[in-house]
């Protein structure tokens, strides 16, 4: 019987139902969790009504009712601060809409007793069953750009990723200590992404195939060309701020190149044809201001 003391972290905000699932999923796992800590990103829906009596139902709910959204982000630094000072020997991290398959951490939890060189675990996601290879990936070795493991690998028992999302990931306390909390200021986007690439000086992730999250999302429809909405703002100035901290001058440079080509160049010049009878004056703006802020 494996015996661990850990902690499941999950972040919510305005998404009772799909919250009410994610709880009950963590709650019945094989391995049971020593603390349930549920992040509540100001919810304005029936979440914090529901967490009040969650609380009253058993001890193992830490609930953090914070007084304003400060994204995922913010909200898994403030969990994973909660579990650590609960000395956790480690910690699971999900968001509301991530449904465990009720031995997902038990088979983690087997890997990393077998797999003792590594600090860092993940499960496989699926998407309406479809395995989503996105939440898996490799670094380039330069330009820091992501790669998606391929679905071959997935056909293994395991297999190694350098970068991992929030979706299922599990850290060692002691690999938490070492390399600190998520940075709030990133609100969303690329968040995870730095933060695997602060666990990638220590420990490559262990991916655990038969360890399934169901992500009840919507599955991604990529649409050329895109337009962009106000995630896209979070997704430059964070990477631009991910590359200054974690980038050489050449990986910066490689960056620069791709964000003039894909990004500057190519909202200028579908602005000045018109694409799809279509300004881009949004798409324009938004880069123009992340890029400001990212100064």
């Amino acid at each position: 019987m494996i015996q661990v003391r850990y902690a499941i972290v999950i972040v919510t905000y305005n998404r009772e139902q799909l919250l009410r699932e994610c709880i009950n999923r963590a709650v019945d796992q094989t391995v049971r969790a020593a603390s349930i800590i549920v992040v509540n990103n100001a919810s304005t829906d029936g979440t914090n009504a529901y967490l009040q009596e969650l609380k009253k139902e058993s001890e193992v709910y830490d609930i953090v009712n914070l007084q304003q959204n400060i994204g995922g982000a913010g909200g898994f630094a403030k969990g994973i601060e909660c579990a650590v000072k609960k000395n956790m020997e480690c910690v699971l991290l999900i968001d509301d809409d991530a449904i465990l398959a009720n031995n997902y951490m038990e088979l983690l939890l087997c890997a990393r007793r077998t797999q003792t060189t590594y600090q860092a675990f993940a499960g496989c996601v699926k998407t309406n069953n479809i395995i989503d290879i996105f939440h898996r990936r490799m670094v380039s070795k330069v330009g820091i750009r992501f790669r998606n493991c391929p679905e071959q690998e997935y056909q293994k028992s395991f297999f190694l990723c350098e970068v991992a999302s929030f979706c299922g990931m599990l850290l060692d306390s002691s690999l938490i200590k070492q390399i600190g909390l998520p940075h709030s200021e990133y609100f969303i986007w690329h968040d995870d992404a730095e933060y695997s690439l602060r666990v990638r000086k220590y420990s490559k992730f262990v991916v655990v195939t038969n360890a399934i999250l169901d992500h009840k999302t919507k599955q991604n429809v990529t649409l050329y060309p895109r337009r962009y909405d106000w995630k896209d703002y979070y997704a430059v100035r964070n990477r631009i701020w991910m590359l200054k901290e974690h980038g050489t001058i050449v990986d910066r440079i490689v960056n620069w190149m791709d964000l003039f080509v894909n990004v500057i160049f190519r909202n200028w010049w579908f602005g000045l044809v018109r694409r799809d009878g279509y300004d881009w004056k949004n798409e324009r703006d938004i880069v123009k201001k992340a890029m400001r802020d990212a100064r």
